[in-house]
Protein backbone atom coordinates (compact mmCIF):
# COMPACT_ATOMS: atom_id res chain seq x y z
CA UNK A 1 0.00 0.00 0.00
CA UNK A 2 1.27 3.45 -0.96
CA UNK A 3 1.36 5.78 2.05
CA UNK A 4 0.74 8.78 -0.21
CA UNK A 5 -2.36 7.40 -1.94
CA UNK A 6 -3.74 4.06 -0.81
CA UNK A 7 -4.19 0.59 -2.23
CA UNK A 8 -3.37 0.28 -5.91
CA UNK A 9 -6.05 -1.82 -7.65
CA UNK A 10 -5.45 -1.05 -11.33
CA UNK A 11 -2.54 0.11 -13.45
CA UNK A 12 -2.80 0.17 -17.24
CA UNK A 13 -0.38 1.24 -19.93
CA UNK A 14 -2.32 3.61 -22.16
CA UNK A 15 -1.50 5.99 -25.00
CA UNK A 16 0.17 4.92 -28.24
CA UNK A 17 1.37 1.62 -26.75
CA UNK A 18 -2.22 0.62 -26.01
CA UNK A 19 -3.44 1.83 -29.40
CA UNK A 20 -0.72 -0.15 -31.20
CA UNK A 21 0.56 3.10 -32.73
CA UNK A 22 3.80 3.66 -30.86
CA UNK A 23 6.99 4.68 -32.66
CA UNK A 24 10.61 4.84 -31.52
CA UNK A 25 10.17 8.31 -30.01
CA UNK A 26 6.92 7.52 -28.15
CA UNK A 27 6.78 8.15 -24.42
CA UNK A 28 5.00 5.77 -22.04
CA UNK A 29 1.65 6.55 -20.43
CA UNK A 30 0.11 4.90 -17.38
CA UNK A 31 -3.25 5.32 -15.69
CA UNK A 32 -3.79 3.92 -12.20
CA UNK A 33 -6.70 3.59 -9.80
CA UNK A 34 -6.35 3.40 -6.02
CA UNK A 35 -8.60 2.99 -3.00
CA UNK A 36 -7.71 5.95 -0.75
CA UNK A 37 -6.65 5.61 2.88
CA UNK A 38 -9.50 5.57 5.39
CA UNK A 39 -8.36 9.00 6.64
CA UNK A 40 -8.84 10.35 3.15
CA UNK A 41 -12.21 8.68 2.68
CA UNK A 42 -13.59 9.84 6.02
CA UNK A 43 -11.74 13.09 6.56
CA UNK A 44 -11.92 16.62 5.19
CA UNK A 45 -9.03 16.24 2.75
CA UNK A 46 -9.90 13.53 0.23
CA UNK A 47 -7.16 12.26 -2.06
CA UNK A 48 -8.58 12.03 -5.57
CA UNK A 49 -5.73 12.46 -8.02
CA UNK A 50 -1.97 12.23 -8.24
CA UNK A 51 0.40 13.05 -11.09
CA UNK A 52 3.65 11.12 -10.95
CA UNK A 53 4.81 12.06 -14.45
CA UNK A 54 8.53 12.50 -15.02
CA UNK A 55 8.16 15.80 -16.91
CA UNK A 56 6.82 18.75 -14.89
CA UNK A 57 3.90 20.57 -16.54
CA UNK A 58 5.81 23.87 -16.47
CA UNK A 59 8.68 22.48 -18.55
CA UNK A 60 8.40 23.82 -22.10
CA UNK A 61 9.42 20.78 -24.08
CA UNK A 62 7.92 17.76 -25.72
CA UNK A 63 7.90 14.33 -24.15
CA UNK A 64 10.65 11.98 -25.25
CA UNK A 65 10.79 8.18 -25.18
CA UNK A 66 12.46 8.46 -21.74
CA UNK A 67 9.47 10.34 -20.29
CA UNK A 68 6.61 8.70 -18.42
CA UNK A 69 3.13 10.16 -18.02
CA UNK A 70 1.74 8.54 -14.88
CA UNK A 71 -1.61 9.66 -13.47
CA UNK A 72 -3.55 8.06 -10.61
CA UNK A 73 -7.23 8.44 -9.73
CA UNK A 74 -9.07 7.49 -6.59
CA UNK A 75 -11.73 4.83 -7.09
CA UNK A 76 -14.63 7.28 -6.45
CA UNK A 77 -13.29 9.79 -8.97
CA UNK A 78 -12.50 7.08 -11.49
CA UNK A 79 -16.08 5.81 -11.34
CA UNK A 80 -17.50 9.30 -11.74
CA UNK A 81 -15.41 9.82 -14.88
CA UNK A 82 -16.46 6.42 -16.21
CA UNK A 83 -20.12 7.32 -15.70
CA UNK A 84 -19.51 10.47 -17.75
CA UNK A 85 -18.00 8.26 -20.48
CA UNK A 86 -14.80 10.28 -20.41
CA UNK A 87 -12.73 9.13 -23.44
CA UNK A 88 -9.40 9.09 -21.58
CA UNK A 89 -10.89 6.96 -18.80
CA UNK A 90 -13.26 4.59 -20.56
CA UNK A 91 -10.49 3.26 -22.81
CA UNK A 92 -8.83 1.45 -19.89
CA UNK A 93 -11.84 -0.90 -19.68
CA UNK A 94 -10.68 -2.42 -22.96
CA UNK A 95 -6.93 -2.61 -22.38
CA UNK A 96 -5.28 -5.74 -23.74
CA UNK A 97 -3.72 -8.12 -21.23
CA UNK A 98 -0.18 -7.14 -22.19
CA UNK A 99 -0.95 -3.54 -21.19
CA UNK A 100 -2.45 -4.37 -17.79
CA UNK A 101 0.24 -4.06 -15.13
CA UNK A 102 -1.92 -4.44 -12.01
CA UNK A 103 -5.51 -5.64 -11.80
CA UNK A 104 -6.88 -6.51 -8.37
CA UNK A 105 -10.31 -8.17 -7.97
CA UNK A 106 -11.93 -4.79 -7.24
CA UNK A 107 -10.79 -3.50 -10.63
CA UNK A 108 -11.57 -6.76 -12.41
CA UNK A 109 -15.20 -6.42 -11.33
CA UNK A 110 -15.41 -3.03 -13.05
CA UNK A 111 -13.80 -4.32 -16.24
CA UNK A 112 -16.05 -7.38 -16.35
CA UNK A 113 -19.06 -5.09 -16.00
CA UNK A 114 -18.00 -2.54 -18.63
CA UNK A 115 -21.50 -2.66 -20.13
CA UNK A 116 -22.76 -0.93 -16.99
CA UNK A 117 -20.79 2.17 -18.00
CA UNK A 118 -20.79 2.39 -21.80
CA UNK A 119 -23.82 4.36 -22.97
CA UNK A 120 -25.06 6.63 -25.74
CA UNK A 121 -23.16 9.43 -24.00
CA UNK A 122 -20.03 8.31 -25.84
CA UNK A 123 -21.36 10.00 -28.99
CA UNK A 124 -21.19 13.38 -27.27
CA UNK A 125 -18.04 12.79 -25.25
CA UNK A 126 -15.91 11.35 -28.05
CA UNK A 127 -17.06 13.80 -30.73
CA UNK A 128 -16.80 16.65 -28.24
CA UNK A 129 -13.27 15.75 -27.24
CA UNK A 130 -12.25 15.24 -30.87
CA UNK A 131 -13.72 18.64 -31.76
CA UNK A 132 -11.81 20.31 -28.93
CA UNK A 133 -8.61 18.69 -30.17
CA UNK A 134 -9.36 19.83 -33.72
CA UNK A 135 -9.97 23.37 -32.50
CA UNK A 136 -6.66 23.36 -30.63
CA UNK A 137 -4.87 22.11 -33.72
CA UNK A 138 -6.45 24.83 -35.87
CA UNK A 139 -5.79 27.56 -33.32
CA UNK A 140 -2.19 26.48 -32.82
CA UNK A 141 -1.66 26.56 -36.56
CA UNK A 142 -3.30 29.96 -37.00
CA UNK A 143 -1.85 31.49 -33.86
CA UNK A 144 1.70 30.53 -34.74
CA UNK A 145 1.17 31.83 -38.28
CA UNK A 146 -0.17 35.13 -36.94
CA UNK A 147 2.84 35.53 -34.65
CA UNK A 148 5.14 34.92 -37.61
CA UNK A 149 3.24 37.43 -39.75
CA UNK A 150 3.34 40.02 -36.97
CA UNK A 151 7.08 39.69 -36.50
CA UNK A 152 7.64 39.73 -40.25
CA UNK A 153 5.61 42.94 -40.58
CA UNK A 154 7.54 44.61 -37.78
CA UNK A 155 10.95 43.52 -39.07
CA UNK A 156 10.36 44.31 -42.74
CA UNK A 157 8.07 47.32 -42.47
CA UNK A 158 8.00 49.07 -39.13
CA UNK A 159 11.62 48.99 -37.97
CA UNK A 160 13.07 50.13 -41.35
CA UNK A 161 10.46 52.89 -41.67
CA UNK A 162 10.98 54.16 -38.14
CA UNK A 163 14.74 54.06 -38.64
CA UNK A 164 14.42 56.25 -41.75
CA UNK A 165 12.33 58.70 -39.75
CA UNK A 166 14.31 58.80 -36.51
CA UNK A 167 17.84 58.04 -37.77
CA UNK A 168 17.84 59.61 -41.25
CA UNK A 169 21.61 59.46 -41.76
CA UNK A 170 21.33 55.77 -42.69
CA UNK A 171 23.81 54.24 -40.24
CA UNK A 172 21.98 50.91 -40.27
CA UNK A 173 22.46 48.31 -42.98
CA UNK A 174 20.25 45.51 -41.59
CA UNK A 175 17.04 45.22 -39.58
CA UNK A 176 18.97 43.32 -36.91
CA UNK A 177 21.15 46.37 -36.37
CA UNK A 178 18.06 48.55 -35.92
CA UNK A 179 16.49 46.14 -33.42
CA UNK A 180 19.76 45.86 -31.48
CA UNK A 181 20.07 49.64 -31.40
CA UNK A 182 16.53 50.08 -30.09
CA UNK A 183 16.99 47.54 -27.28
CA UNK A 184 20.51 48.54 -26.29
CA UNK A 185 19.71 52.23 -26.02
CA UNK A 186 16.14 51.74 -24.82
CA UNK A 187 14.92 54.00 -27.57
CA UNK A 188 11.24 54.91 -27.51
CA UNK A 189 9.56 54.84 -30.90
CA UNK A 190 5.79 55.25 -30.56
CA UNK A 191 3.73 53.50 -33.23
CA UNK A 192 1.11 55.29 -35.30
CA UNK A 193 -2.59 54.47 -35.39
CA UNK A 194 -2.31 52.72 -38.76
CA UNK A 195 0.52 50.56 -37.38
CA UNK A 196 -1.54 49.59 -34.35
CA UNK A 197 -4.46 48.68 -36.59
CA UNK A 198 -2.23 46.55 -38.83
CA UNK A 199 -0.78 44.68 -35.84
CA UNK A 200 -4.22 44.07 -34.35
CA UNK A 201 -5.37 42.58 -37.65
CA UNK A 202 -2.30 40.36 -37.98
CA UNK A 203 -2.02 39.22 -34.37
CA UNK A 204 -5.57 37.96 -33.90
CA UNK A 205 -4.45 35.23 -31.50
CA UNK A 206 -2.07 37.37 -29.44
CA UNK A 207 -2.78 36.33 -25.84
CA UNK A 208 -2.67 39.95 -24.66
CA UNK A 209 -6.02 40.44 -26.42
CA UNK A 210 -8.85 40.53 -23.86
CA UNK A 211 -12.62 40.74 -24.24
CA UNK A 212 -12.29 41.55 -27.93
CA UNK A 213 -10.41 44.74 -27.10
CA UNK A 214 -7.51 45.71 -29.33
CA UNK A 215 -4.13 44.70 -27.96
CA UNK A 216 -2.22 47.57 -29.59
CA UNK A 217 -2.93 51.28 -29.81
CA UNK A 218 -1.34 54.48 -31.00
CA UNK A 219 1.72 55.57 -29.05
CA UNK A 220 2.81 52.14 -27.79
CA UNK A 221 6.55 51.57 -27.91
CA UNK A 222 7.68 49.63 -30.98
CA UNK A 223 10.57 47.96 -29.15
CA UNK A 224 8.35 46.87 -26.25
CA UNK A 225 5.75 45.38 -28.61
CA UNK A 226 8.39 43.53 -30.58
CA UNK A 227 9.99 42.15 -27.43
CA UNK A 228 6.71 40.78 -26.12
CA UNK A 229 5.68 39.24 -29.44
CA UNK A 230 9.13 37.74 -29.93
CA UNK A 231 9.06 36.24 -26.43
CA UNK A 232 5.65 34.71 -27.01
CA UNK A 233 6.76 33.39 -30.38
CA UNK A 234 9.78 31.66 -28.85
CA UNK A 235 7.81 30.22 -25.92
CA UNK A 236 5.01 29.05 -28.18
CA UNK A 237 7.32 27.65 -30.80
CA UNK A 238 8.19 24.45 -28.93
CA UNK A 239 4.56 23.36 -29.17
CA UNK A 240 4.37 23.55 -32.95
CA UNK A 241 7.81 23.93 -34.44
CA UNK A 242 8.28 20.29 -35.38
CA UNK A 243 9.42 18.55 -38.53
CA UNK A 244 5.86 17.58 -39.38
CA UNK A 245 4.53 21.10 -38.74
CA UNK A 246 7.09 22.59 -41.09
CA UNK A 247 6.27 19.98 -43.74
CA UNK A 248 2.47 19.61 -43.68
CA UNK A 249 1.38 22.57 -41.56
CA UNK A 250 0.28 20.69 -38.44
CA UNK A 251 1.66 18.44 -35.72
CA UNK A 252 1.06 14.85 -36.81
CA UNK A 253 1.40 13.45 -33.30
CA UNK A 254 -1.38 15.73 -32.17
CA UNK A 255 -3.46 15.29 -35.32
CA UNK A 256 -3.75 11.50 -35.39
CA UNK A 257 -5.75 11.60 -32.15
CA UNK A 258 -8.59 13.30 -34.05
CA UNK A 259 -9.11 10.17 -36.14
CA UNK A 260 -8.45 7.78 -33.24
CA UNK A 261 -11.05 9.41 -30.99
CA UNK A 262 -13.78 9.35 -33.63
CA UNK A 263 -12.93 5.77 -34.58
CA UNK A 264 -13.10 4.67 -30.93
CA UNK A 265 -16.43 6.43 -30.44
CA UNK A 266 -17.77 4.77 -33.59
CA UNK A 267 -16.62 1.36 -32.34
CA UNK A 268 -18.33 1.86 -29.00
CA UNK A 269 -21.59 2.90 -30.63
CA UNK A 270 -21.41 0.04 -33.13
CA UNK A 271 -19.95 -2.85 -31.11
CA UNK A 272 -20.33 -1.67 -27.52
CA UNK A 273 -16.58 -1.88 -26.92
CA UNK A 274 -13.20 -0.69 -28.25
CA UNK A 275 -10.92 -3.21 -29.88
CA UNK A 276 -7.21 -2.63 -29.32
CA UNK A 277 -4.87 -2.33 -31.07
CA UNK A 278 -6.43 0.05 -33.62
CA UNK A 279 -6.94 -1.72 -36.95
CA UNK A 280 -8.56 -1.28 -40.34
CA UNK A 281 -9.08 1.98 -42.25
CA UNK A 282 -8.50 4.10 -39.13
CA UNK A 283 -5.04 2.62 -38.60
CA UNK A 284 -4.18 3.08 -42.27
CA UNK A 285 -5.17 6.74 -42.10
CA UNK A 286 -3.31 7.30 -38.86
CA UNK A 287 -0.14 5.73 -40.26
CA UNK A 288 -0.39 8.01 -43.29
CA UNK A 289 -0.82 11.02 -41.00
CA UNK A 290 2.22 10.05 -38.95
CA UNK A 291 4.21 9.48 -42.14
CA UNK A 292 3.70 13.16 -43.00
CA UNK A 293 2.05 12.50 -46.36
CA UNK A 294 -1.42 13.84 -45.49
CA UNK A 295 -2.03 17.51 -46.21
CA UNK A 296 -3.94 19.73 -43.80
CA UNK A 297 -6.98 19.76 -46.12
CA UNK A 298 -6.88 15.96 -46.40
CA UNK A 299 -6.72 15.68 -42.61
CA UNK A 300 -9.84 17.81 -42.29
CA UNK A 301 -11.58 15.61 -44.88
CA UNK A 302 -10.71 12.50 -42.83
CA UNK A 303 -12.05 14.20 -39.71
CA UNK A 304 -15.32 15.15 -41.44
CA UNK A 305 -15.76 11.61 -42.78
CA UNK A 306 -15.40 9.98 -39.36
CA UNK A 307 -17.52 12.67 -37.71
CA UNK A 308 -20.38 12.03 -40.15
CA UNK A 309 -19.95 8.29 -39.67
CA UNK A 310 -20.21 8.44 -35.89
CA UNK A 311 -23.17 10.84 -35.99
CA UNK A 312 -25.13 8.54 -38.31
CA UNK A 313 -24.71 5.36 -36.22
CA UNK A 314 -27.84 3.63 -35.00
CA UNK A 315 -26.76 2.22 -31.64
CA UNK A 316 -28.22 -0.32 -29.23
CA UNK A 317 -26.34 1.15 -26.27
CA UNK A 318 -28.42 2.22 -23.25
CA UNK A 319 -29.25 5.91 -23.05
CA UNK A 320 -27.47 6.29 -19.71
CA UNK A 321 -24.91 4.30 -17.70
CA UNK A 322 -26.04 2.24 -14.72
CA UNK A 323 -25.39 4.71 -11.92
CA UNK A 324 -27.19 2.61 -9.32
CA UNK A 325 -24.92 -0.38 -9.96
CA UNK A 326 -21.82 1.82 -9.81
CA UNK A 327 -22.96 3.45 -6.57
CA UNK A 328 -23.74 0.10 -4.90
CA UNK A 329 -20.39 -1.30 -6.06
CA UNK A 330 -18.50 1.70 -4.67
CA UNK A 331 -20.20 1.60 -1.27
CA UNK A 332 -19.67 -2.15 -0.96
CA UNK A 333 -16.01 -1.95 -2.01
CA UNK A 334 -15.11 0.92 0.29
CA UNK A 335 -16.92 -0.63 3.25
CA UNK A 336 -15.08 -3.89 2.72
CA UNK A 337 -11.73 -2.10 2.49
CA UNK A 338 -12.27 -0.24 5.74
CA UNK A 339 -13.76 -3.13 7.73
CA UNK A 340 -10.97 -5.47 6.75
CA UNK A 341 -8.30 -2.92 7.58
CA UNK A 342 -6.94 -2.81 4.07
CA UNK A 343 -6.27 0.92 4.46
Amino acid sequence: MDKRTGKLILKVRTGSHLYGLSVHSSDTDYLSVFIPHSESLLGLSPSEYRDNSTKPSWENRRNTRQDIDDTSFSLPRFLKLLLRNNPNIIEVLFATQDNIIVCEPQAREIIDNYKKFVSQRVKDTFTGYAYSQKKKLVVKRERFASLEKGLDYMEKELFPRFARIHVPDGVFTTTEEIITFVYKNKVYWGIEEKDASALNNLLTYYKGQKQNCESFHKGMDLGMIYGKIKEEYEKYGWRVRTTSFNKVGYDTKFAYHLIRLLFEGWQLLTDGRIQYPVTGPAKEQILKIRSEVVSYDELMEMYDMWYEKIMSVQTSLPEKPDREWANAYLIRTLKHAILHEEL
